[in-house]
């Protein structure tokens, strides 16, 4: 990644490094960018603020209007997250490719043709006063702490950009992209349209659920060609986005359970949550404890809102994971050959055309090199929503997007806004009535020991089909005719078996009435976490905190554990087979950092994956770019896919009979365990004790833009040895690398466990990163090593306030 950007790449080499050797006087100057510790606001208009930060670099912020503790959040974030909001509102705009070059266009052309600014513009006017007045004094909060004339971050610097003034909708934009990141069902329809194009219907059906009946389209080997061509590029443009920018991916989830009072030893309900991102320097995550005159909320706001999206108020406490609902369709559309209309059932509408301009750094330095000229783009839109296949090109079929989250007057943030202020399950559920995107399970405890899961989001109701595959866009017949009804949402309260867990897994009977996803989630990961719950339970008859810190942490894979009995049956051709097999008939499953069973495994199941999916795409050098990014999908298949491939019956990707020597498992299984043992040799060395799960996979946390830069990325980014896998409970998804080996990029954000009584409440936390986002501050990577040992910090609102720094 060190060329994806050259202007910082060069910039790296020709100004960061000497900075660096004569940095003596700027490092003084860096540090004069950290905020005080504590401090006493007093804006104009507004009443004192008192913020005061534990050891941790935590703010506590209290004041005797909850209008000025929103205004102080602001401020907080600019203190602390500058360049973290800086990055997000140009990510927003589309703006990027003003600081990064023309590598970030691409970016840039995106988010533009998504609109995501413009949903945002739309979402202001629907929401309550109360709401848009918490969003305007947060960007006051921001504008007044940029007003002062505050050192800035170095990124600011570096980068030589200047901070433009914040806006509510800057951040009701955020919201959005936090939408984005849950909403993964279009990468699924692209993946399995290509299949069906590439792969047999066997082979298809081995990787991708839902309707196997195609949406009716008159079409002729060109027009086919066309529309695969366009979804393959979109796919491409997916998978860089992910990788870029962190948004989505296939293993975006979360885990959170709720255990009621009748379990627990003094009565009080427990909520634990872990929310699975991509993971960044820092993280997106803010730990906060808010104190008003209503307002009494702590927990976990997003960089770029002033409230407590996860968290817990006086009364209740409350979680979330994504529900992996299906709220995106792709349309194909027909165009006129003037190509300003579109077919839109039986008649022919004007597309809606805006143009944009989008501005793009020159070279470095800048000036030896011409000024760039704007880039300019035509966005377009349909009924169905914007044409999102303009984005690399305008060649081929044109492809449109359906997205709930895109609706005119999302709601949405005035949801997140009142939850702070719900009182009790009714008030709890009431919020969410006009709530949007993205779709989620939200889990619920309270102070009289009560649990509860909510379903929530706007899901379509589809006239046909299911969304698995791409509709014809003019037709009636694949329309939404509307979203579930709020009150037919699934809902559970206080089941009788006194805990509700929810890791991404099916949420719903399968006699329910409608139609809410095939994608869900392995259920391994949620099963793991009830089996340690009722261990728990037989164990001392209670489910403590501690239990749940313990759950958090768990490393054991309930998948490795079903395919190992089909992988070590196999018989060994030398003594190095024998020794990896022998580890592994003897390991449990646990992907402990210091596991070298958990090592082989992974290569081991990595390699076979690549042999059995990725070598059954034909090559085909007229499709080169299709087949690239089906291998690309094929090669990320889940354990359950590899286990199926080897045991059903029906499966075709090797057999185990003579007659089909070239295909068959057992040739496959051998060659691949050496495929995974010279990879390990190579990673680290001959000697099977440097083996260690840990010594390969790193958490990895990336800067934006840093992280792609030679020179910079270790500066600004961290990586640390830690466990897990892509379905433990303390996920790790990884990208393999072939010279450093197993790179974590999506995992926990946060975690946070809290536990509500009458009496009194406990919340513990752990950030993955640390709170500041200035590179000088002790609390810029303080949370990264006591994270991946599981280790926690008490979120407490009784933080002295008397030593206040003026």
């Amino acid at each position: 990644m060190a060329n994806s950007f050259p202007i910082l790449t060069r910039f790296a080499g020709f100004v960061v490094l000497p900075l660096m050797i004569v940095g003596a006087g700027s490092w003084y100057d860096m540090r004069r960018s950290l905020p005080k510790a504590n401090i006493q606001l007093n804006a104009a208009g507004r009443g004192p603020v008192q913020i005061v930060r534990d050891d941790h670099g935590v703010p506590f912020v209290s004041a005797t209007r909850d209008e000025d503790v929103y205004f102080a959040m602001g401020y907080v974030h600019a203190q602390d997250r500058m360049w973290q909001l800086e990055y997000q509102r140009r990510m927003v705009q589309g703006r990027l490719s003003e600081v990064m070059g023309g590598k970030a266009l691409y970016q840039d052309a995106w988010m533009r043709t998504l609109g995501i600014h413009r949903s945002a513009r739309s979402a202001w006017d629907g929401l309550s006063e109360p709401a848009k007045r918490s969003l305007t004094a947060y960007a006051d909060g921001i504008n007044a702490w940029l007003s002062e004339k505050h050192p800035l971050p170095i990124e600011f610097r570096l980068l030589d950009v200047e901070p433009e003034p914040w806006t509510p909708i800057d951040s009701l934009g955020w919201s959005k992209v936090f939408a984005l990141n849950l909403a993964g069902n279009l990468d699924n329809e692209i993946a399995k349209y290509v299949a069906r194009r590439i792969l047999s219907p066997e082979q298809t059906r081995s990787f991708f659920s839902g309707d196997d009946g195609a949406p009716s389209l008159a079409s002729t080997p060109a027009a086919d060609r066309a529309r695969v061509a366009s979804l393959a590029g979109l796919g491409h443009l997916q998978r860089r986005l992910e990788r870029e920018l962190k948004i989505g991916g296939q293993y975006a989830g979360s885990n959170a359970w709720a255990v009621s009072g009748k379990l627990t030893r003094d009565g009080t309900a427990i909520l634990a949550n872990d929310p699975h991102l991509g993971l960044l320097m820092p993280s997106v995550w803010y730990p906060v404890v808010q104190q008003g005159k209503r307002l009494r909320a702590s927990g976990m706001t997003l960089v770029g809102l002033p409230v407590v999206i996860f968290g817990q108020n006086r009364n209740i406490a409350w979680g979330g994971t994504s529900l992996m609902a299906d709220v995106q369709d792709l349309c194909f559309e027909r165009i006129d050959d003037q190509g300003s209309r579109y077919l839109a059932g039986g008649t022919w509408e004007k597309i809606e055309t805006t143009v944009e301009h989008i501005p793009v750094a020159s070279d470095f330095p800048s000036a030896l090199h011409k000024a760039v000229n704007p880039v300019r783009m035509e966005v377009r839109r349909t009924r169905n929503g914007p044409m999102i296949s303009d984005v690399n090109g305008n060649i081929g079929q044109p492809v449109s997007l359906r997205w709930t989250a895109l609706a005119e007057g999302d709601r949405s943030y005035e949801t997140f806004y009142q939850l702070s202020y719900a009182e009790d399950w009714s008030s709890f559920r009431a919020t969410f009535r006009d709530y949007v995107a993205p779709a989620l399970n939200m889990l619920y405890a309270d102070k009289s020991g009560n649990i509860g899961r909510l379903v929530v989001g706007h899901i379509p109701v589809r006239q046909s089909g299911d969304g698995s595959l791409p509709v014809p866009g003019w037709d009636e017949v694949y329309a939404w005719k509307g979203v579930i009804p709020f009150d037919d949402l699934p809902i559970l309260f206080n089941p009788e078996q006194g805990y509700i867990v929810s890791a991404n897994d099916k949420s719903v009977d399968d006699d329910y009435a409608y139609f809410i996803s095939d994608d869900w989630a392995p259920p391994e990961r949620a099963a793991r976490i009830e089996s340690l719950l009722r261990a728990a339970l037989a164990r001392s008859g209670r489910i403590s905190p501690d239990d749940s810190k313990s759950i958090q942490a768990d490393v054991v894979s309930l998948s490795a554990r079903k395919l190992l009995p089909v992988l070590t049956p196999m018989k060994a051709k030398d003594d190095r087979q024998q020794q990896a097999l022998d580890l592994l008939r003897a390991w449990d499953g646990t992907m402990d950092k210091e596991s070298v069973a958990a090592s082989i495994f992974n290569g081991w199941r990595r390699s076979l994956g690549s042999e059995l999916f990725a070598t059954a795409v034909p090559e085909d050098i007229s499709r080169a770019g299709q087949t690239a990014y089906l291998t690309e999908v094929l090669n990320g298949a889940p354990i359950d896919v590899l286990y199926r491939a080897l045991t059903d019956p029906g499966e075709t990707w090797c057999f185990r009979n003579a007659q089909a020597r070239s295909r068959r498992c057992e040739t496959i299984l051998s060659s691949t365990l050496d495929t995974a043992l010279d990879e390990l040799e190579k990673l680290t060395d001959s000697d099977p004790d440097s083996w260690k799960w840990g010594s390969i996979h790193k958490t990895t946390y990336k800067h934006q833009p840093f992280g792609q830069v030679k020179g910079l990325s270790s500066i600004f980014g961290r990586k640390v040895a830690s466990g897990g896998g892509q379905d433990t409970v303390a996920v790790s998804a990884y990208a393999f690398d072939a010279s450093d080996g197993y790179l974590g990029t999506l995992g926990s954000g946060f975690r946070q466990i809290i536990q509500l009584g009458r009496g009194s409440s406990s919340h513990v936390y752990m950030n993955s990163t640390g709170q500041s986002a200035n590179v000088f501050s002790r609390h810029y990577a303080d949370m990264v090593a006591p994270f991946e040992r599981a280790e926690y910090y008490t979120l407490n609102p009784s933080v002295s306030t008397e030593k206040l720094d003026r």
